[in-house]
């Protein structure tokens, strides 16, 4: 038979040689120019602009091979031999950066211009948007995810190398407290607003009797967003931090009635720090301190409930969210004081006649107004009851631990209701979702085709005679009718994949941002704002 020719190869670029080969995994800046090699010649390309260089160095952008190459790359041209370097490389050292900051913790909160040290290397979180990852699982400053050829160093997104380090940084003076301001009575409490309605920069809010400012512009854009909730921390821990600063404490409408009244003006000195515990580590009465800012320091005291909210304390601290179920403001403080006298337990109101069946995780068919009871000690038996909240709440009711009464998402899903003895018979059986969700789920999956010898990446060499035995490896796109479940944190999804909550359907979003869609921060919920829009689209209704 007659052999084809070979397929021509692209004009030489500008350059003369091939520059350095691409390596996965470096971090390359605008403009850098890479080769990779081909089927009897190499191709040269070069990183573009900002922001997307960004993307030159991960392996799912490799130049001239991967689907999404061409959002990094550009091709400039073949090139033969190599580059002659003009002159001596000069190699830029690393700056001292005398003591070492903290070392990087995972689950901490950090912020633009945050600096960390790890194996003697100083990093400082970048500015926003990539400083918003700084705090998420998978950007550890030098730490890769993936092994060998699919390692992807994800943190250079997110942090810069400033220098090196040794020892520890010592502090420039002794740290000053500040005490917060009194400013009366409490404004309004914060609630989800959307522009034109939204808060503005300077707006305050309160939320446990403490005042919060709305930041400037842009970050003011958050101040109304769900997961920017002063004092809250949802999904994205700190989250509301980037949106409102600290302004004060407050006394009036906003503090529960309920709560004791104590002088603020004689909390001259803070009690021990909260500490984590069951919940019999507090007690009614005991009173903790927690910093609410670093620079300049600032703690305020809070005071245990009477049971049966006095269970809540060690499980909440009284800053994050579901801490004002056990905690109650006292004021803002300075020092250390010793601990307070042992209290005396109050029991609540009681509710209904008997308890309700206890509250059971496995459950997917809570209700609307459903009741349950939660066995908070044994001895004595004590049980709380819990209603599930009106729709569009009522989907948590069925979303297991994470939304368990008494919780930290409780409120999201529960209402406390009061305490309870003895059994009732229980409320009406609701109806689970039984319906069809299906979507058309596809994945690229491994293939071949038939090729001209000679061509690339084919198995004949360009003397061989055409025949089914010449073939390439290829992908193509596989698709098959799936069932949309509920999102799980053990799932591995990828773009276009579906998952519902209750019968509304989310899709995840093209890559990059489908990189997020497993990750707990970013799991779909049914607010129509909030971080998982980033990661999620809405899909529809199941029928």
């Amino acid at each position: 038979g007659t052999a084809t020719a070979p397929a021509p190869v692209p004009a030489e670029w500008s350059g003369g040689g091939c520059p350095k080969p691409y390596v996965a995994g470096t971090d390359y800046s605008a403009g850098a120019v890479v080769s990779v090699a081909k089927s009897g010649y190499s191709m040269v390309y070069q990183c573009l602009e900002e922001p997307n260089n960004q993307f030159c160095g991960l392996s799912s952008y490799a130049p001239g091979t991967d689907l999404y190459w061409e959002n990094a790359w550009t091709s400039l041209g073949s090139c033969d031999g190599s580059i002659s370097p003009t002159k001596a490389p000069v190699f830029t050292a690393l700056d001292d950066a005398g003591g070492c900051p903290g070392e990087f913790k995972e689950g901490g909160e950090y912020e633009e211009g945050d600096k960390v040290s790890k194996d003697g290397l100083v990093y400082e979180c970048k500015a926003w948007p990539s400083g918003q990852h700084c705090s998420q699982i998978g950007y550890e400053p030098g730490m890769s995810v993936g092994e060998g050829s699919n390692a992807v160093e994800y943190w250079k997104e997110a942090w810069a190398i400033t220098g090196y380090c040794s020892g520890t940084l010592t502090p420039t003076a002794a740290p000053s407290f500040v005490t917060l301001g009194d400013l009366g009575g409490c404004p309004e409490e914060w609630s989800p607003k959307m522009p034109p309605e939204g808060y503005e920069e300077g707006d305050l809010v309160s939320s446990m009797g403490m005042v919060y400012s709305c930041k400037a512009w842009p970050m003011s854009a958050h101040c109304g967003q769900a997961g920017y909730e002063p004092n809250v921390d949802p999904a994205s821990p700190g989250a509301w931090k980037d949106a409102w600063a600290v302004a004060g404490y407050c006394s009036g409408s906003g503090v529960p009635t309920a709560s004791p009244n104590f002088d603020v003006a004689n909390v001259a000195v803070c009690p021990g720090e909260w500490v984590a515990g069951t919940n019999t580590a507090y007690e009614e009465g005991d009173m903790v301190s927690v910093s609410v800012s670093t620079t300049p320091i600032r703690k305020v005291a809070y005071k245990c409930k009477a049971w049966p909210y006095s269970g809540y304390c060690g499980q909440f601290s009284p800053t994050e969210y579901g801490g004002n179920q056990g905690w109650a403001l006292v004021g803002s403080c300075n020092g250390s004081i010793g601990p307070t006298m042992s209290p005396v337990f109050v029991s609540m109101s009681e509710y209904g006649d008997g308890c309700p069946q206890e509250w059971s995780a496995s459950s997917t068919s809570y209700e609307a107004d459903d009741l349950v009871s939660l066995t908070v000690s044994g001895t004595p038996e004590r049980k709380i009851v819990y209603k599930c909240r009106d729709w569009p709440n009522t989907g948590y009711c069925n979303q297991g631990e994470g939304f368990k009464p008494g919780s930290q998402n409780s409120n999201m899903a529960w209402t406390m209701v009061g305490m309870c003895e003895g059994s009732m018979a229980p409320t009406g059986s609701p109806t689970a979702y039984t319906g069809d969700c299906l979507y058309d789920r596809c994945r690229m999956v491994d293939s071949t085709e038939n090729c001209t010898p000679g061509s690339t990446g084919c198995s004949c060499n360009a003397s061989a005679s055409p025949s089914s035995s010449c073939v390439r490896d290829i992908e193509e796109k596989s698709c098959e009718d799936t069932q949309a479940n509920l999102w799980s944190s053990t799932a591995d999804y990828e773009a276009g994949d579906v998952v519902r909550l209750v019968t509304k359907r989310f899709k995840c979003r093209n890559y990059p941002n489908s990189l997020w869609c497993e990750m707990e921060a970013y799991r779909p919920t049914l607010e129509n704002t909030g971080i998982w829009t980033q990661a999620w689209t809405t899909d529809g209704m199941c029928t």
